[in-house]
């Protein structure tokens, strides 16, 4: 595989994955170009304008990989179509034959995936779409399914049921494209992130079969020194005081922390280090969104692009259940909580202006709230660089992954955040299953159905949001409150919550995940309370995290 420069692409989640892959590349002494899309922020009508700069970033990136004799690093499967328009590339401009533009376009392709979704992201790239805007790459995907499907008939002959479930064109009244399997297909390896479960792992097991060694388990890899070293300074000057001076290069050593996590002595000066980084944090919070942390408060860090699939209407709701139970008087929680609501700068796109509006007022809600005041804050950050991220990294006690389970919400921040020893709260997501496999279930907070049953309800359209409302009051009184004037600055300002949620028919499942989200949020403040229990999760979150760490990393043949 060529030395030239990597090119990284990503579309999605996988944009997270990017930057920590391009951080460990140039540390390991490559050139690296950076071809990256945020996930989108509106669905529905934009998906066609979504899907076509998509398709204008696998052209630029694919032209450009061609041009310098780079390798393409396919970050996320939306990216998988960078593989027919090399081969069209190959074939129409430069008038290879088949086999050898084949053999040049897997050599100079390369994936790593997180953990498999239970169904590709929407918008689908539809075979009706390529048809209208891509004919020629819709020519050349069909026959690389049909030679790919070749190989699955000599392997299993007749074996029809395995013949479609590895076919790269699902079949139905919509038929479209499956990119991850394409992506496989055509890169000479790909390293995909654990745990592999359901149908997905069905196909990754087939597709390991006919690709060998060339398809890897691999868990999402985290640039360690931009978290730690230049994100946590405190925290590096604790653990090089514990464990010695070479203590991040010393797996062995870095291992003493989980039983450190047992001593009262470590316990203490690891809170002391939290205690740090909460000032830290507060300074930031005070002069960007002027609010005050509460002294000795859960920091809640919920940081993401705040697209659908990440349901940040589940953290507004929680929000204003728990301001509504306060104001209400008779429930005194076990401590403060101060909850951060942000999003990263490179995320701060067109789309997410309405969900800004919302989440704001709600913040300023409890704010001014002075029954509410001296158990909850929030503070509201639209457009964080990078420097805040890490600060946010740094200082959060809870980091909150609430997306749908199986939507691949959950990234590489979330493990950025967890090895800086915040204990996570979230679905079984993304990151977060691999962080639960790291870490344990039991260092977790998880909440709300699993990728499998969230498959399961959408697939077979059994979910009915107006139930969940009609029979649910904890959900009824916060869906009413949050469009009623209490938070909205107007009659109507905030309707179209309602409507998402329940004309729309709820397609990201936030209604029916909103009662054990709730309750896990209790217990999470409960816990928090013990400083004893607390503190453990945190520093084995910590040590267990040290699977992801990479300081650089290099491209593999």
């Amino acid at each position: 595989m060529s030395r030239g420069p990597v090119h990284v692409l990503a579309a999605e989640a996988g944009s997270e994955r990017a930057v920590e892959i391009a951080l460990a590349l140039r540390a390991g002494g490559r050139a690296v170009h950076e071809h990256i899309l945020p996930p989108a922020v509106a669905s529905g009508a934009a998906d066609a304008e979504r899907l076509r700069q998509e398709v204008a970033l696998v052209e630029g990136a694919v032209a450009a990989g061609l041009a310098d004799g780079g390798t393409l690093l396919l970050s996320d499967e939306r990216v998988a179509l960078a593989v027919p328009e090399a081969m069209r590339v190959l074939l129409d401009e430069r008038g290879l034959g088949w086999d050898e533009a084949w053999a040049r376009t897997r050599s100079a392709t390369v994936c790593r995936f997180g953990s498999p979704k239970s169904e590709p992201r929407r918008p689908f790239w539809l075979v009706s779409f390529l048809e209208h805007e891509r004919p020629r790459l819709l020519d050349l995907l069909y026959e690389i399914n049909r030679r790919h499907l070749d190989e699955v008939e000599a392997r299993w002959p007749g074996d029809e049921a395995r013949r479609r479930r590895l076919s790269l064109v699902r079949e139905g009244e919509a038929r479209r494209l499956r990119p991850g399997p394409l992506a496989v297909v055509g890169s000479a390896h790909a390293d995909v992130a654990t745990p592999w479960e359901g149908p997905a792992a069905e196909t990754l097991a087939d597709l390991a079969v006919l690709r060998g060694k060339a398809l890897r388990s691999r868990p999402t890899p985290v640039f360690a020194r931009r978290w730690l070293a230049e994100g946590n300074p405190v925290l590096v000057e604790l653990l090089a005081l514990t464990l010695g001076e070479r203590w991040a290069d010393d797996p062995a050593a870095f291992g003493r922390l989980e039983t450190l996590a047992f001593d009262p002595a470590f316990r203490g000066a690891f809170r002391a280090v939290r205690r740090t980084n909460r000032e830290r944090l507060g300074a930031r919070l005070r002069e960007a969104a002027g609010v005050e942390v509460l002294p000795d408060s859960l920091v809640d860090v919920r940081l993401g692009a705040m697209a659908p699939h990440e349901r940040p209407l589940l953290s507004v709701l929680g929000l204003v259940r728990e301001h509504l139970r306060l104001t209400a008087g008779g429930w005194t929680p076990p401590a403060p909580r101060t909850v951060v609501l942000a999003r990263p700068a490179e995320a701060a796109g067109p789309g997410g202006e309405r969900l800004v509006r919302l989440m704001r007022s709600v913040a300023d809600a409890v704010n001014r709230d002075e029954k509410a005041r001296p158990a909850l804050r929030v503070a509201v950050l639209p457009a964080c660089d990078d420097e805040t991220v890490r600060l946010l990294a740094a200082g959060a006690d809870l980091s909150s992954q609430p997306g749908t389970a199986g939507s691949g919400a959950a990234g590489a921040r979330a493990l950025g955040f967890a090895v800086n020893g915040a204990v996570t709260l979230g679905t079984r997501d993304g990151a977060v299953r691999e962080l639960e496999e790291a870490a344990g279930a039991e260092n977790l907070f998880l909440f709300g159905l699993g990728p499998l049953e969230t498959y399961s309800w959408r697939e077979g359209r059994v979910y009915r949001p107006q139930d969940v409302y009609a029979i649910d009051p904890l959900v009824r009184l916060a869906l009413d409150a949050l469009v009623s004037t209490r938070y909205a600055p107007s009659p109507g300002a905030f309707d179209w919550v309602r409507q998402e949620l329940l004309d729309q028919s709820d397609p990201w499942l936030v209604l029916a995940d909103l009662g054990s989200y709730i309750h896990r949020q209790d217990e999470a403040l409960a816990e928090y309370a013990d400083p004893r229990a607390f503190t453990e999760k945190a520093i084995l979150t910590l040590a267990r995290a040290r699977r992801f760490w990479v300081d650089r990393l290099e491209v593999e043949p």
